[in-house]
């Protein structure tokens, strides 16, 4: 296994205690079944577990995320609006598996590496199944919109993000409505002859499962430990893999969701989010200096740049070094390392954060903030 892959395995052991000690019906789904069936544990180039519950079932947990300790972290609807789930997650808060952030929207809610928890709702037919896919995930958008307008509170966020927000049926002050929308679509159903699950992208949610192929489980090994596969775990699988479940060509074989990640065991998302987040965070006393001449300074100065000990800003555009932009003194990033300290407060404001960040770090300068526009940023302290 991958140093990722026995995190996970360890999440799903910690689910399973919890979930079996308070007797929840669940099953392993997915990859998940299918690495059971034909590996006794992880598909090798796969890094994803996938359990679900039926929906009752599925509900309790979310009621109960208190069963969970630190650094487990049970995410769900309620407890994290900025993350704005489709479904739960259980998390390892000391660890970072970061897929997509900054998105500029919000500040991005619990990154740790994670099992998927899904829900099977009851549906009638297929027809119905697609239809409440494609209303959940609007109602989905409208979560993270709503989430985005309650953290940037409008006048943070700039007219592009707003323009987002607003398109995608976002309010400010109805993220819980949503989410309780949320979830009563995707259940409306119950004593139904099928299973689904609405809160997944693309066809799986839009597939149809007999819950005769749920009326009990059989114990399958995965990677040494005993796990529930439904007594259906055939034609599950045909239905979820239509194409068939033969492994795939060597060049299919790679796990997509972690190949422009930042994953990291060892060290808790939060030491990364914080360049991200924590701009304003102790600059009251500190000389602060910019990376970026363009718009992003103006902005920023005009949201932050009062009563701040502003030193200089720098550019990788000759042209600028040695005069001024928007008041402040332009010079070369040749000039940087002579000039940080620890009294120094560094921060880019530019488009090309990623760019510059790789900049900086090659030149060995690794305590920097970034700046993005439509983030709400914390007042200095």
């Amino acid at each position: 296994m991958t140093a990722l892959q026995q995190v996970e395995l360890d999440i799903l052991m910690k689910f399973a205690e919890t979930a079996n000690a308070e007797e929840l019906t669940w099953y392993v789904m997915f990859g998940t079944l299918l690495g059971a069936v034909r590996n006794e544990g992880f598909i090798p180039w796969d890094v994803d577990i996938d359990v679900a519950l039926p929906r009752s079932d599925y509900d309790r947990l979310c009621e109960n995320a208190f069963w969970f300790k630190e650094p487990y972290f049970l995410q769900t609807h309620y407890n994290d609006p900025a993350a704005a789930p489709r479904f739960v997650r259980l998390r390892r808060s000391d660890t970072a598996v970061i897929t997509n952030f900054p998105n500029g929207l919000t500040r991005g809610g619990n990154m740790g590496a994670y099992i998927d928890i899904l829900p099977l709702d009851d549906v009638p037919n297929g027809e119905t199944a697609k239809l409440i896919q494609r209303t959940v995930l609007k109602i989905q958008a409208q979560m993270l919109a709503s989430a985005a307008l309650d953290e940037c509170e409008g006048a943070e966020a700039s007219t592009d993000r707003l323009a987002y927000c607003y398109s995608a049926g976002g309010i400010a002050g109805c993220y819980d409505f949503f989410a309780r929308r949320y979830n009563e679509f995707c259940s409306r159903y119950s004593n139904a002859p099928y299973y689904a699950l609405p809160v997944l992208i693309g066809e799986r949610g839009r597939r149809v499962f007999n819950k005769e192929w749920f009326s009990k489980s059989t114990p399958m090994n995965f990677e040494g430990i005993a796990v529930p596969a439904p007594i259906g775990w055939k034609e599950i699988l045909i239905a979820s893999y239509p194409g068939g479940i033969d492994e795939p060509d060597l060049k299919y074989r790679k796990a997509p969701r972690t190949a422009n990640a930042v994953v990291d065991i060892n060290r808790s998302y939060k030491e990364y989010i914080r360049r991200y987040t924590d701009m304003l965070i102790g600059t009251k006393g500190k000389k602060i200096m910019l990376f970026g001449a363009g718009n992003s300074l103006r902005i920023w100065l005009d949201r932050y740049g009062t009563g701040l000990d502003i030193i200089c800003a720098f550019d990788n555009a000759e042209t600028l070094w040695g005069s001024y932009a928007h008041g402040i003194y332009v010079r070369s990033p040749k000039d940087l390392p002579s000039l940080i300290d620890n009294g120094t407060s560094f921060i880019i404001t530019s488009i090309h954060y990623e760019e510059i960040a790789n900049q900086l770090e090659s030149m060995d300068i690794f305590d920097y903030y970034i700046f993005i526009d439509g983030l709400k940023y914390l007042e200095s302290v």
